[in-house]
């Protein structure tokens, strides 16, 4: 599994364009993101009454506030943004994700210019597989949420609702990231030119050591996350805010040495 993890880790040495492309796609939605909560939170702050104001005031801000959001429709273009910018991100995701998994298979071409051949060349197949992907990841919703509904309707504290709802949200977190391996297989076999079902087998003949190399380079991600939260809480500044951007390059890193691990366990079975 070592050999697997250190092979990886030259493999992802070996794309820097997708790392980089990676980390400026997700430090744009970053900051989408923020603009967009910004946007709605800071108005809301500005509107609540003070420490200087009267408990009556606080109950009027809270009354006037659920009138506005269930009988008008001042949430409406929240909302309406909110899907735009999530339909725009399961857009382009597979979109970069079909550069990414082309230029594993293909180091000998120019970086820049193999993954966005792998864009024009697998968009559509990847789409297909993205969409395929969130009806089986949310299929499993139409009994977890009555079930989340039904605990909160029944259970009245936080004590009872956290050990009822922690085996119901685990077990769908293990499913959720079981899908997410096994798409991933079958994205390799179609950038490679196989058959999506070689894939699936290729998955199914390795899934001890996937989800170890899955659960170890998890456990590095995560030392590396709390190393920086910690370092930027006890050197609190400049330092820390260069530390948290190189944190995100390196984070961005992780998830394609993570990508690269996996394909070349997909390769060892394939060229069997």
């Amino acid at each position: 599994m070592l050999t697997i993890i250190k092979e990886g880790w030259g493999i992802a040495w070996r794309q820097p364009f997708a790392v980089l492309t990676l980390f400026v796609y997700n430090l744009i939605w970053g900051m989408i993101l923020y603009k967009f909560i910004h946007s709605i939170v800071v108005p809301i702050l500005h509107r609540y009454p003070g420490k200087d104001l009267s408990q009556e005031a606080v109950q009027l801000f809270w009354a006037e506030s659920q009138f506005q959001l269930t009988k008008t429709d001042l949430l409406h273009p929240y909302l309406w943004t909110g899907l735009i910018i999530l339909g725009a991100r399961m857009l382009l995701t597979p979109l970069i994700n079909a550069g990414l998994y082309f230029s594993l298979h293909h180091t000998s071409l120019n970086s820049g210019y193999r993954f966005f051949h792998g864009i024009r060349r697998l968009a559509l197949p990847f789409l297909g597989l993205y969409a395929l992907q969130m009806l089986i990841m949310l299929a499993p919703l139409y009994w977890v949420v009555p079930a989340v509904t039904d605990v909160f309707l029944t259970r009245f504290s936080y004590q009872s609702i956290a050990l009822f709802l922690l085996p119901i949200v685990s077990a769908y977190l293990i499913y959720g990231y079981l899908v997410h391996l096994c798409f991933m297989y079958v994205q390799f076999s179609k950038a490679g030119g196989s058959s999506s079902w070689s894939g699936l087998f290729a998955m199914a003949r390795s899934f001890l050591p996937a989800l170890g190399v899955a659960a170890t380079l998890l456990a590095i991600s995560f030392a590396v996350t709390a190393t920086v939260m910690t370092v930027s809480m006890i050197w609190a500044g400049f330092v820390a805010l260069l530390l948290y951007q190189a944190y995100r390059l390196i984070h961005t890193f992780c998830k394609v040495w993570s990508i690269a691990a996996q394909y070349r366990i997909w390769r060892s079975r394939t060229d069997m």
